[in-house]
């Protein structure tokens, strides 16, 4: 089981949300107001950057880019930026809370 991460700002009233799951397929969510927007499936341990777009469901709708920086096989911490209005604004990481295996005495219960 691979690491998690999240990513969160707000923006144009919206709430705007990506949550990575690295493993030997990382996984990219875009979330925007709690709902998935935007899917990327990415193969391989190389360090590279993914884009992905986005509508926020304001009047009028505004389209908004998420580019998320993977680190390569050799470590570091993913980065996210919002691209939106022609601004990067960097979206601040917010901790995961890690599963626990069960204890034994779950097991048991």
């Amino acid at each position: 089981m691979g690491r998690e991460y999240h990513f969160h700002c707000e923006h144009a009233g919206c709430s705007v949300t990506v949550d990575l799951r690295m493993g030997g397929t990382r996984e990219l969510d875009v979330l925007v107001n709690g709902k998935e927007v935007a899917a990327a499936r990415v193969h391989g341990h190389h360090a590279r950057t993914q884009v992905m777009t986005a509508i926020l469901p304001t009047d009028p709708p505004r389209g908004i880019e998420v580019e998320v920086t993977l680190p390569g096989a050799l470590g570091g911490d993913p980065v996210s930026i919002l691209l939106a209005g022609g601004e990067r604004r960097p979206m601040p990481a917010r901790e995961v809370p890690r599963r626990s295996r069960p204890t034994e005495a779950s097991w048991y219960s």
